[in-house]
This record gives C-alpha cells, structure tokens and sequence, in this order.
C-alpha cells in the first residue's frame, strides 16, 4: 500500500509551515514504501519502477521515492539518531521545520541530481555489504573507493554533483563530512578528470 505524500514545494509556498510540518509528520509516522508527490498545479507523480540498473537493496531507510525526495527521505541508524537528539532538545514541530527550510536552499533539480548520485553511492555500498553504519558519516576511504569505482565512466562535473549529494545529505542528518580535507580525494579527483570518458568531453572549437 502507498501513502500520498507532499511535495517538499508544494508544502511551502505560500502555506503555512507549522500546518504543513504537522501534516507531513501525520503522514510519515507510517512506513512509507512509496511516496507520490502531488504537484503546484495539482498533478500528481509517482516513483517509476526503478529500472535494472537503478534498482537497490529494499531498506526501511530508503523508501521508493523520487529522486528530488531521497536526500530527505533517505536516512541511515545515524540520521535517525540526530532527529532523535533533536527532538530531545527542541520540540517536534520546530525540527521538521528546520528540515523544511534546509531544503529549501536547492532547487528540485538540484535535488534530482543530488538524489541520482545518492543512489549510485547506495548501490556501491550495497554491492560490498557496506553495513549501514559505516555508510554515514561515510570515511575518506569509502568515498574513495565510490569515486574510483566510477572512473572512466563519469565526467568530472558528474562527479563532482555526486560529492556535493553526498556533503549535502550529510548535512541533513548532522553527520560530519570526511570529503573535504581528504589528501586520498583531492588527488584522486584531478586522476578521475583526466580519465573521463571520451562522449564527455567537448570537440574543439
């Protein structure tokens, strides 16, 4: 069974906050399985089936969302301890707004993006039995290893959205971030540049 679920922007604009914190907390203390995101102008869409290449390992911490829904909907055992501690410290209703303002700050095909490479990031921890724990805060060394899986088959801009994802979802769940003073990284991000696939480079002008 699905639950209907508000789009993130569809919530804010132009309602009131605490109303819409309030709704969606109503509608995520169900599991959610699939989550369909009803439109501005009032359509509705819901997740595809996830092609062949894009399908994951079912998890209770990754529901089958669009990709603009993961780096909110997606969690792991640390962000639901940080939404834990939070609410020990602040009531309900102030921490969903805070998650609703946060991510306000990218645009929904931001989001997307963002959410593309956080599957391909799962799928990488999925196939080396990577235990959930270890996925967030993710070390120096397992983005590495991520980035390095993917070289030759992804473009340096490619993978530089995927980092930026990964900081962000990161962010969300107040885990600290191992990605930006890694030495391992930053040289292993100017190797993957040169090692881009040809159809992602540009012809001479």
């Amino acid at each position: 069974m699905s639950h209907p679920l508000l789009s993130i922007d569809a919530i804010l604009e132009g309602v009131d906050i605490d109303a819409a914190a309030a709704e969606f907390h109503r509608l995520s203390t169900v599991e959610v399985h699939e989550a369909a995101v009803v439109r501005p102008d009032g359509r509705v869409r819901l997740p595809r089936q996830p092609r062949k290449d894009a399908a994951i390992i079912p998890s209770s911490y990754r529901p089958h969302v669009l990709a603009s829904e993961r780096v909110l909907l997606w969690t792991t055992p640390h962000g639901l301890n940080f939404q834990h501690d939070l609410e020990q410290l602040y009531p309900e209703s102030i921490v969903l707004k805070m998650f609703f303002v946060m991510i306000q700050s990218l645009d929904e095909d931001t989001r997307s993006n963002y959410g593309a490479g956080l599957l391909r990031f799962t799928q990488f921890c999925d196939n080396l039995n990577i235990p959930e724990a270890e996925r967030m805060p993710a070390s120096a060394e397992l983005l590495s290893a991520f980035l390095s899986n993917a070289a030759g088959s992804i473009s340096s801009s490619t993978a530089n959205s995927w980092m930026a994802g990964l900081h962000y979802w990161h962010t969300v769940n107040g885990a600290i971030w191992n990605g930006a003073e890694s030495d391992l990284l930053r040289h292993l991000r100017r190797g993957l540049a040169k090692l881009v696939p040809p159809s992602s480079k540009r012809p001479p002008q």
